[in-house]
């Protein structure tokens, strides 16, 4: 895993264009094997931050009310309205 394969990541989300603007929100996970490219519509659902955490399985909250809406919505419902929609292929 390098920077070649982020770029390719970049590129096949249309992330970024190829001048080396600015790209658009996401979220990065990556080990040695893998890499995990989350573009991002917005940061929060429902007052619920969401960042690369959530996208490995840990959304935090700040009080019992955050809690009650994780728990109402699920966590999966959260995830899918902060995550872009995946391109068409």
């Amino acid at each position: 895993m390098g920077f070649d394969s982020y770029l390719s990541l970049v590129h096949s989300l249309g992330l970024g264009d190829s001048g080396g603007g600015e790209l658009g929100a996401y979220d990065l996970l990556m080990t040695r094997r893998w890499m995990l490219l989350a573009p991002r519509s917005r940061d929060a659902f429902a007052g619920i931050p969401v960042n690369a955490l959530g996208f490995a399985g840990s959304l935090l909250v700040r009080d019992p009310e955050q809690l009650a809406t994780l728990e109402w919505l699920g966590p999966m419902e959260i995830l899918q309205s902060v995550a872009e929609p995946a391109p068409a292929a």
